[in-house]
């Protein structure tokens, strides 16, 4: 049996994206000797946080024992091809292309990683390079990324039951934009803030960004952190999670209905020319900054 899926369809929007892939999920438990064909034609563009959200579902098939095969139809002249072949998509995916490509993406992009306990530190600071050296973002901005994007990774780790994680970001110079995913098929949200509380689904993903709100794991700030960045920021939060999506920005904060998701991806669009107050979130302590740039600079 074989399961189709069209590129130019999965990169339509996030909630296509995980109907997709919670249907790709599905097929293999109903039939796990399914051929998967994964198609590009017609596709003209995707976001990295698209194709991360497809190849984290992979994995996580591929975690619960299944060999995953198939074939992907690709053109040498296609520009999301080539994009996210300089991303290793592909190669993360263990697919080899019969053909060179460039990348159409430049040095302002972050390749598809795989991060564990191991080298979360290495990631991080690889990722805010690219980005630091490629945008033309903002101090604050920066302190505020470098403070939020540590806090998901370390997330991900403490409180997913997974010894990995998965990242990639992309700036786009024209519109002083930066969108980031880190993504994992640990336990959720809701099984993991459960091993302290009591909450429903719905609950459980609306207090994932209150103040406070932990498994034990942790002091609960990360989460809360990010969403007043993004606040601040007029950017976007998305928490995705069970069957639940949290979305945040300076206007509203909704939950909405959507296809399973298998563990919680975290997407962040940020503004590199919006200046935040980073004193805000971060902590009370001691000034971020001043730790951010002394390390930076020694």
């Amino acid at each position: 049996m074989e399961f189709q899926i069209s590129m130019k369809d999965l990169a339509k929007s996030h909630s296509q994206t995980l109907k997709i892939c919670n249907e790709l999920v599905q097929q293999f438990r109903i039939e796990p000797t399914t051929e998967v064909r994964i198609d590009f034609a017609e596709c003209t563009f995707i976001y990295p946080d698209y194709a991360l959200l497809l190849l984290c579902t992979i994995k996580y098939i591929e975690s619960l024992g299944y060999n995953v095969k198939g074939k992907i139809y690709v053109s040498q002249s296609s520009v999301p091809v080539n994009y996210l072949a300089g991303m290793n998509f592909f190669e993360n995916l263990q697919v080899k292309l019969p053909f060179q490509v460039d990348s159409a993406n430049g040095d302002s992009s972050v390749t598809i990683q795989r991060y564990t306990k191991e080298n979360q530190l290495e990631v991080l600071n690889s990722i805010l390079k690219i980005l630091r050296d490629k945008s033309s973002m903002n101090d604050n901005v920066y302190t505020g990324l470098d403070y939020c994007f540590n806090e998901i990774l370390d997330n991900v780790l403490n409180h997913s039951e997974e010894k990995e994680g998965w990242v990639a970001a992309q700036y786009f110079e024209k519109i002083n934009s930066i969108r980031l995913i880190v993504c994992d098929y640990g336990i959720g949200i809701h099984k993991s803030l459960n091993i302290k509380h009591n909450f429903d689904e719905e609950e459980a993903i609306f207090k994932c960004i209150e103040e406070g709100v932990t498994n034990g794991k942790g002091q609960g700030h990360g989460l809360y952190a990010t969403s007043e960045f993004i606040k601040l920021n007029k950017g976007w939060l998305s928490v995705i999670s069970g069957n639940k999506i949290l979305n945040v920005s300076d206007k509203e904060t909704v939950i909405k209905d959507i296809d399973n998701w298998q563990g919680t991806s975290i997407y962040i669009r940020i503004n590199t020319n919006v200046e935040v107050d980073y004193t805000a979130f971060t902590s009370k302590n001691y000034d971020y900054k001043e730790k951010v740039f002394g390390d930076m600079f020694g």
